[in-house]
C-alpha cells in the first residue's frame, strides 16, 4: 500500500545527496505525470524528483528494469524502473534532466500545489483505498 505524501511539501529544496540512493539532491514535488510503457499510458503522482531520476506512484503494474517514459511538462524522460514497492516505483533516468528543467517543475510544483492540493489528495486516497481493498 502506498503511502500519501505530506500535504504540504517542504519549501527546501535540497536534501543530503549521501542520504539517498541516487547520489543527487531530490526535491520534494506532488505533481501529476504520465508515464508510458509497452502496456500503454498511465497517471501517476511524482513525488520526489531529481536530475537523475524520480519516486511515482500508480495504478500501473511495474516490473524493475522496465523502460518507459516520464513526462510532465517541461520533463520528458526515458527511464528505467529501479525499485518497485506496492503502488510507487523508483524511475532511474537513462541521461540527466537539465537543471532548469527541474527548477520548473519545482516552480510548477509550487503553483500547481496551491491550486489543486485537494483534489491530487483524493486521486491518492482513491489509490491507497483500492489498494487495501
Amino acid at each position: 500500500m502506498a503511502s500519501l505524501p505530506h500535504p504540504d511539501p517542504a519549501p527546501e529544496c535540497a536534501i543530503d545527496a549521501s542520504a539517498n540512493r541516487r547520489g543527487a539532491e531530490r526535491l520534494a514535488v506532488l505533481l501529476p505525470g504520465t508515464l508510458t510503457t509497452l502496456d500503454g499510458e498511465f497517471e501517476c503522482a511524482i513525488e520526489d524528483i531529481s536530475r537523475t531520476g524520480a519516486r511515482i506512484v500508480t495504478d500501473a503494474t511495474l516490473r524493475e528494469g522496465r523502460e518507459c517514459v516520464l513526462a510532465c511538462s517541461p520533463l520528458d524522460e526515458l527511464c528505467m524502473v529501479a525499485w518497485t514497492e506496492g503502488q510507487a516505483a523508483g524511475l532511474e533516468f537513462t541521461d540527466e534532466a537539465a537543471l532548469g528543467t527541474i527548477r520548473m517543475l519545482r516552480w510548477h510544483n509550487d503553483r500547481y500545489h496551491g491550486q489543486n492540493a485537494a483534489a491530487v489528495g483524493r486521486m491518492l486516497r482513491g489509490w491507497v483505498e483500492d489498494g487495501a481493498g
